[in-house]
């Protein structure tokens, strides 16, 4: 397992991430499972904004740090939870988007009023909690873990949103897509008051079919090659020595 590789792909994911808005300040983490009680994850202090790989630091799920000396807060225990209760979960993203955190307080699940959202059809869930502080503990992370067993996006009430794929890449697309969906949402609410007309979401038929249909499509390694063209000319500090190959 190359974890240099994986080390610059989160770096990529996290500033991606600062640079469309759905960071704030040093909150939130990325991690990736490497092994049996092994992920990769960035330690604190640098934000999504100036993330490098000598700040992604390999700990076990409790969150002692295996190499190297750095912080990792306590809250990382929840990417360890999630990883250690869900095999399929080899990537987690945490972060506070603004649109997610406020559709968060209404305990819903977004409907799908666009064709981006339809990737994220049966996939999205609420975690059944009230904000109560940081999640660390195991009885506070367990909630969030289960809801994650058949879900790939989750709202925490009051605080954010946690995405899983295979990667980091499809976790990052995934926060991504669902802070598109919740702004959708947003927008056709407010919309639908200034005109007085209910608003008609997507049959969650065609939503299934139109995510099938995308899935045939090789979308996410096209697109991840289109964001790190896009991140090389912005953040061109990330990219010292790595040749164009760092965007393939």
């Amino acid at each position: 397992m190359n974890y240099e590789a994986i080390k610059f792909d989160i770096c990529c994911a996290a500033r991606l991430l600062y640079r469309q808005g759905l960071s704030v300040a040093n909150a939130g983490h990325l991690s990736v499972a490497v092994g049996e009680d092994r992920m990769l994850v960035n330690h604190f202090g640098p934000s999504f904004a100036t993330l490098k790989p000598e700040n992604i630091v390999l700990v076990n799920y409790s969150g002692q740090v295996l190499e190297g000396e750095a912080y990792v807060n306590d809250t990382i225990r929840l990417h360890g939870i999630v990883h250690r209760e869900n095999a399929h979960a080899v990537a987690v993203a945490h972060t506070h988007p603004p649109a997610i955190v406020t559709f968060s307080a209404f305990r819903l699940v977004p409907e799908i009023y666009d064709q981006e959202s339809c990737l994220l059809v049966d996939d999205v869930g609420v975690v059944e909690d009230e904000y109560e502080g940081l999640a660390a503990e195991e009885e506070r992370v367990m909630p969030i873990a289960n809801a994650l067993k058949d879900k790939r996006a989750v709202f925490l009430p009051n605080h954010g949103a946690i995405t899983i794929g295979e990667n980091i890449q499809l976790a990052f697309l995934r926060m991504v897509l669902l802070e598109g969906m919740v702004e959708r949402n947003l927008s056709v609410a407010g919309a639908a008051q200034s005109l007085g007309r209910k608003p008609v979401p997507i049959a969650l038929e065609s939503a299934r079919r139109a995510k099938a249909e995308i899935a045939r499509i090789p979308v996410l390694p096209l697109l991840w090659k289109d964001f790190l063209t896009r991140l090389r000319a912005t953040d061109p500090d990330l990219f010292e020595g790595r040749g164009t190959a760092a965007t393939a």
